[in-house]
């Protein structure tokens, strides 16, 4: 059976279609035609014998209207962006409307949300969605990151050399590494204990079954629905950090660095929607930069806008504990006590909460916790 992709392009009149999207990126291309896959399947009309020139004014807004019912602006916008460009091509008299996408607190996430999405959201969803939110990188940045390009040890802690959209490069630095790096790390212990062969894959980010795949990312981004109550998506993540940089006043300049934008008009256009607060807030920044430092760091918990400054606002994180074999410090959240050698944490296979090696119940959902035979085989020494 043909797939509607090839039938699409069996379609002669698409010809000049597939022409124009061709210089664009794969998830672009994609996106395209799925939007155009839609057109047609709303009209009722086979794939090949599509003709592009018989759309007129009236069928587009019978479509937009019937697609606002259930969809989002943006959603809308790709439809007339489509229409938009397939006018250009054929010279067809459509007059597109694009929405205006104003939805302030339900197109991005907000800082405190971030905060919810980690104090309510299953372990492995906070530390991706933390992770995505401090960096701003797509999902296909972020599912392209190994082991080796995490400088977790850095003064300024980063990743090195991500792979960008269009084919870049950049090193990213992690924004509020005291609220991403204990989750980065718990994630990278709960995975060696999941998955058996983890320490041989590259990358970081993988699903149970060791695949670094977007629709990996996708699902458990679109989790943090339970805890928000509204559809997540990781783009959502992304413009929550561009937004979150703006209203702490970075110059435009610095926030295209961390966005990994190659024009700063994208960066204004795209994550900025400056109002007259801005204007008022960067005249008092002149005026009264005390105070106006002040309400920073009261709104952000920020002391300055800058990387070697930056903390969260969490209470003080205590990031030590004992040993309870050898009585030795060891960093929190360990699994492994580095002096004895013993198992000192376990991870529910429930909750997925860190669980103390000597109890064999989870407090938090009264799991029946067992032990691993991974590690028994993993410090087992040969006397011969």
């Amino acid at each position: 059976m043909i797939s509607w992709h090839d039938r699409l392009k069996e379609n002669d009149h698409l010809e000049e279609f597939f022409d124009y999207i061709a210089l664009k990126s794969k998830d672009t291309r994609d996106t395209y035609l799925w939007i155009l896959k839609g057109i047609i399947d709303f009209f009722e009309e086979d794939y090949i014998d599509f003709n592009p020139e018989e759309l007129n004014q009236r069928k587009y807004r019978d479509l937009i209207r019937a697609k606002s019912k259930k969809n989002k602006k943006s959603t809308l916008n790709l439809y007339s962006k489509i229409f938009s460009i397939l006018t250009n091509i054929y010279e067809l008299n459509i007059e597109i409307e694009l929405l205006r996408e104003t939805d302030k607190f339900t197109d991005y996430i907000r800082f405190e949300e971030l905060y919810e999405i980690i104090d309510n959201a299953d372990k492995e969803i906070a530390a991706v969605t933390a992770f995505i939110f401090c960096t701003g990188l797509r999902p296909i940045s972020v599912i392209s990151i190994e082991k080796s390009q995490l400088m977790l040890n850095a003064a300024n802690p980063y990743v090195r050399n991500v792979y960008l959209k269009g084919g870049k490069r950049h090193d990213i630095i992690i924004l509020y590494p005291d609220i991403v790096l204990p989750l980065l790390r718990w994630y990278l212990q709960f995975k060696s204990s999941k998955i058996e062969n983890y320490d041989t894959i590259p990358y970081v980010f993988v699903s149970q079954r060791g695949n670094n795949s977007k629709s990996y990312i996708y699902h458990l981004v679109s989790q943090c629905k339970k805890v928000l109550g509204r559809p997540v998506s990781p783009r959502m993540l992304r413009k929550g950090l561009g937004i979150h940089t703006k209203e702490l006043g970075w110059q435009d300049e610095v926030r295209r660095m961390l966005l990994g934008h190659g024009d700063i008009g994208t960066t204004i256009k795209a994550y900025s929607d400056y109002s007259v607060d801005d204007i008022v807030r960067e005249f008092n920044r002149k005026r009264f930069p005390q105070q106006v430092q002040g309400s920073i760091q009261n709104q952000y918990y920020q002391p300055q806008p800058r990387f070697q400054q930056m903390q969260s606002p969490q209470p003080p994180n205590n990031n030590q504990e004992f040993c309870p074999f050898c009585g030795r410090p060891v960093e929190y959240e360990m699994i492994l006590c580095p002096y004895c050698g013993r198992e000192i944490k376990k991870i529910c296979d429930v909750c997925k909460r860190y669980v103390n090696a000597t109890w064999e119940v989870c407090p938090y959902c009264a799991t029946k916790v067992k032990k691993r035979k991974k590690y028994e085989k993993g410090l087992f020494i040969d006397k011969k």
